[in-house]
């Protein structure tokens, strides 16, 4: 069941969402820059799709071509991001904290943005941060990406040299960028609308709480991507007066001005902490929330159906023009028109006693992508039309070096990998990250 509050988008509101606050509206650029060719952000595009409609995936069993283990040149420890790849280098972040709050690597204060040659995996430059806190994104000749100290900042993809930077007053996530503008969250539930020529804010929108206004602490917390429609931008915030656990809400904001335009509180409990990024398409967003998929209309947040994934820990959801693709109990292609389930890719993962799952079988939790007629999942790829095995490390095989569960966690970041070049890039949550295939050879 779900409860459906319009609220108030004005300056001042008590609980609801506050927009427009700046008093500005930023409407999409014909003359912005375009994103560089490659995998530019995680989810590929700003609507989170996670679909290459023109990209070409990796031969079927690829060389591994190179390895990078970022722990060998930066000691904080921490989580790694999702891979982003234009066609001269591969950009990774070092140091985050686990999203999930569950095995958390020991690490210290600090981390690294690296960028590493695209063609023989060596690091060509770095850049310190002070608290990393999402996956970073291209656009023209500039990296997006935020830090825990509330700082969003752009340098240049050749050097590493800081362009600008702005203050956002919490922990930045991974940016969605579209059209000329940055649409981000912060952890404490605002998201952002930002100027990635000049890094000023055009809007920003912000849910207000008892304890928030109180100074109790933050009510609100959000950990993924915003997802850009034509119109609309959707977000996942959670909400709570005292966590765990925290409730989800999804909403949607004017695109150009941040203001409201629904909101749907669901009665679906996160304990974790860590809530899947939506995606939008054709006038449809797709939600995970623990135990299902939802397909929801962008223009109002109704229902449209649901899909039960049997489990509370699921992927984020990846969308082409038939079907949604969805990790959870097994990787799953869901129909588009009607959430019946088209193929599943049944796990074999041991069981794992730690999972909060709900199940004996550890959840595939890294966001797949579709490139060509192949699923990439893990470090591994199923066939698009029928989900059979083609070929790697899906992420449900103990004896593979990328095996996604076991009693120290998720291996792959939920963020997903990147495929670009003929080739696929992926991190494990530990700081390894692989490129497989590529080179005009296998």
């Amino acid at each position: 069941m779900q409860r459906r509050h319009v609220l108030a988008a004005v300056c001042g509101a008590g609980t609801a969402g506050v927009a427009g606050c700046l008093d500005e509206e930023c409407p999409p650029r014909t003359d912005a820059e375009p994103p560089p060719e490659g995998w530019s952000m995680p989810g590929f595009d700003a609507a989170n799709t996670g679909l290459d409609p023109d990209g070409d995936p990796p031969p079927d069993n690829p060389t591994e071509r190179w390895r990078f283990d970022a722990w060998e040149y930066d000691d904080h420890g921490g989580v790694a991001s999702a891979p982003v790849v234009d066609d001269e280098r591969v950009y990774v972040v070092y140091g985050l904290s686990a999203p999930d709050d569950r095995f958390p690597p020991e690490q210290d204060d600090g981390g690294t943005v690296f960028a590493l040659e695209e063609a023989t995996g060596e690091l060509e430059w770095e850049h310190p941060l002070s608290d990393p806190s999402g996956a970073p994104a291209l656009v023209g000749d500039g990296l997006v990406v935020g830090d825990g100290d509330g700082t969003l900042a752009r340098l240049e993809r050749r050097g590493g040299d800081v362009v600008w930077e702005t203050d956002l007053g919490a922990a930045v996530r991974t940016p969605a960028i579209a059209d000329g503008w940055c649409y981000v969250q912060t952890d404490d539930g605002r998201v952002f609308a930002v100027d990635v020529d000049t890094g000023e804010r055009c809007w920003d929108d912000r849910q207000k709480g008892i304890r928030d206004r109180l100074g109790l602490g933050d009510e609100h917390r959000a950990t993924g991507r915003p997802a850009v429609g034509d119109e609309t931008v959707i977000v996942l915030t959670g909400s709570n007066d005292d966590p765990p656990p925290w409730t989800v809400l999804v909403r949607g904001l004017d695109r150009e001005s941040g203001s409201e335009r629904w909101a749907i509180e669901l009665e679906d409990r996160i304990w974790s902490g860590a809530f899947p990024s939506p995606a939008v398409a054709d006038g449809t967003v797709y939600v995970a929330v623990p135990g299902e998929l939802q397909a929801r209309s962008v223009e109002d947040g109704s229902l449209e159906w649901t899909f039960a994934t049997g489990v509370d820990e699921t992927s984020s959801p990846t969308v082409d023009e038939d079907a949604v693709y969805l990790g959870a109990k097994n990787a799953y292609a869901v129909d588009r028109n009607t959430g019946e389930e088209r193929w599943r890719h049944v796990n074999l993962a041991p069981d794992d006693d730690e999972s909060s799952s709900g199940t004996d079988r550890t959840p595939i939790t890294g966001a797949p992508v579709v490139v060509g007629d192949r699923v990439l999942v893990g470090f591994g790829a199923l066939d698009r039309e029928d989900g059979e095995h083609r070929w790697g490390a899906v992420g449900d095989d103990e004896e593979s070096d990328y095996f996604e569960g076991g009693s120290f966690g998720r291996e792959l970041p939920t963020d997903g990998q990147a495929v670009a070049n003929g080739a696929l890039y992926a991190t494990t949550r530990w700081g390894r990250l692989a490129k497989f295939g590529g080179d005009d050879a296998s």
